[in-house]
């Protein structure tokens, strides 16, 4: 869960496992840079992020995500994000896995006129282990009071030695707060070593104009290490 809230970009928290048996996990990653749908969210500087899961047996799961981020606009700075969610993963049957979750983005001791704290309610399908869809919305995107839609899709395939490739492409709908939609994509590979997994990942998207046109990450690398528990 946590490493593919670094490494992928992807809108939605990833489908937790049920393992038949409650239980907590957590991660900390250092990452060259905190990129997310397409956003340079740590000012094209490294980033340091942890996290904590609790999953039920039944299928209910909660957790706490943070990093840190390095924004500055008209509207204010922020220095540190803390995600929370929860949601329920529905009972695998077959191929399909599914769960609905609850996100709520904050970020403590920001400054200036707006504080950027916005929850999104999420769906995610995820097929043969590989491949998932997903889609979120927010009636408060960044705080502002307006709506915004964000639609991804993932692949994952493992390959010799350890290694699995993986790619994904996202739709992120702004336009109601600036007339602006705009698609990001990233490509990559991962291995994992024990507990260790090293990550390097392209990422990519089109024009970004309007708000967000300082925020973008253009074509980049990013290289992460994740220690999971």
């Amino acid at each position: 869960m946590f490493v593919n809230r670094v490494i992928s970009g992807l809108a939605l928290v990833a489908l937790p496992a049920v393992t038949g048996a409650s239980e907590v996990s957590g991660a900390v990653t250092l990452a060259s840079e905190y990129v997310y749908r397409g956003q340079a969210m740590s000012g094209h500087d490294p980033a340091f992020s942890a996290g904590l899961n609790y999953e039920h047996v039944s299928g209910f799961f909660a957790g706490v995500w943070g990093s840190t981020i390095d924004l500055d606009n008209s509207f204010g700075t922020r220095d540190t994000e803390i995600d929370y969610y929860l949601g329920y993963h529905f009972e695998p049957t077959g191929p399909v896995q599914m769960s609905l979750s609850l996100i709520r983005y904050t970020y403590p001791g920001h400054e200036g006129r707006r504080d950027y704290e916005h929850t999104e309610g999420a769906i995610a399908a995820q097929l043969f282990e590989r491949y998932s869809v997903e889609f979120a919305y927010t009636d408060d995107v960044y705080g502002s009071g307006a709506p915004a839609r964000f639609w991804a899709v993932r692949g994952e395939w493992p390959l010799a030695s350890y290694w699995i490739a993986g790619a994904g492409l996202g739709v992120v709908d702004l336009s109601a707060i600036n007339t602006e939609r705009y698609a990001y994509w990233d490509a990559g590979l991962s291995t994992r070593w024990t507990s260790l997994v090293f990550d390097l990942r392209w990422h990519g998207n089109d024009a970004i104009e309007g708000t967000l046109r300082n925020w973008s990450a253009g074509s980049r690398i990013v290289a992460s290490l994740t220690y999971g528990f």
